[in-house]
């Protein structure tokens, strides 16, 4: 493959990223804010740093589409990607249930993923400089430049795709924190309990539901089908529905068979508003110490749920 093809084809690559990453970044400057918050190297520089990462992105962009700049952005792009990288590797390591804060669809990467597309971009930034220095590559380096190119990009849009096909969990820049605390009424309507009292060491999935939403009584459907996939995982169906309602769908669906799921009453209305719910059902899924692993809005699968449960 030509040499000029393969810069031109790598530096509009990251053109694309840094812009898309960019600018979702700067429309959602609050909540990346709130997501760098949560980190725990880069928190107290939240202020500074959800402004300046995502102007420096579209900067770089910029500076990748100009010729006499492009080299040099290429330079900064190798930079750029190889302290994400390792940012996401200290991250793994320290704690694999902390959120990104890369934008957009990259922000649904396992971290496995993340590391793969991050470091897939390291390698493909150092192929475009090697390729842009040098006046005349033999036929041999074209070949495995144009391989490797192909090789990475088809591996970056797996992973994307992957991402993309998987349920839509939504960023909240809750991530890593604690349950929040919320007094609940348990179904016997006498029995009051908090949030910190529910105990750690297994995943929790809180479902916030109303008894006569029709996603919510399908999803409760499937999960019944499928509850040998939640044996180790603790489920709270959350309402904010009378009593009568609340227990009309506890008997409808016979849940107190299963010792694994418990139905609770919000009568304070603070748990979803915490999360900002929009509707339900809202699916809060919390890791063993009862953090904020992620949130899916709306009506999920119950096998992949309980896949995103014990990830």
């Amino acid at each position: 493959m030509n040499k000029t093809i393969l810069v031109e084809v790598i530096t509009y690559f990251f053109i694309l990223l840094f812009l898309y990453t960019g600018v979702v970044k700067l429309s959602e400057v609050h909540l990346f804010r709130e997501q760098i918050i949560s980190s725990p190297f880069l928190g107290p520089l939240a202020g500074v740093f959800s402004w300046a990462l995502p102007i420096g992105e579209i900067l770089l962009a910029i500076a990748l589409f100009i010729p006499a700049l492009r080299l040099k952005a290429l330079y900064g792009t190798l930079i750029l990607m190889s302290l994400f990288t390792l940012y996401v590797i200290v991250i793994f390591f320290v704690d694999s249930r902390l959120s990104c804060s890369c934008g957009g669809i990259i922000e649904q990467l396992t971290p496995k993923q993340h590391i793969l597309f991050n470091s897939s971009s390291v390698v493909l930034s150092a192929l475009a400089i090697t390729l842009y220095k040098r006046a005349q590559p033999s036929p041999r380096f074209r070949w495995f430049a144009g391989t490797s190119t192909i090789a990475l990009l088809l591996l970056v849009g797996w992973a994307l795709f992957t991402a993309f096909t998987a349920p839509a969990t939504v960023r909240t820049g809750l991530e890593g924190r604690e349950i929040p605390r919320v007094h609940l009424q348990l179904i016997d309507s006498t029995t009051y309990i908090n949030t910190a009292d529910i105990p750690s060491g297994q995943p929790l999935v809180v479902i916030g539901f109303s008894p006569i939403c029709i996603h919510c009584q399908d999803l409760t459907r499937d999960i019944i089908r499928n509850i040998d996939q939640f044996k180790n995982i603790r489920i709270y169906y959350l309402t904010t529905a009378s009593f009568s309602d609340m227990k009309l769908f506890y008997k409808a669906f016979k849940l107190s068979r299963f010792s694994n799921i418990v139905m609770v009453k919000d009568t304070a209305d603070r748990f979803l508003p915490y999360f900002k719910a929009p509707g339900v059902p809202y699916i809060v899924v919390f890791d063993s110490k009862k953090r904020v692993k992620l949130v899916v809005n709306g009506q999920s699968n119950a096998i992949r749920l309980a896949q995103l449960a014990g990830e």
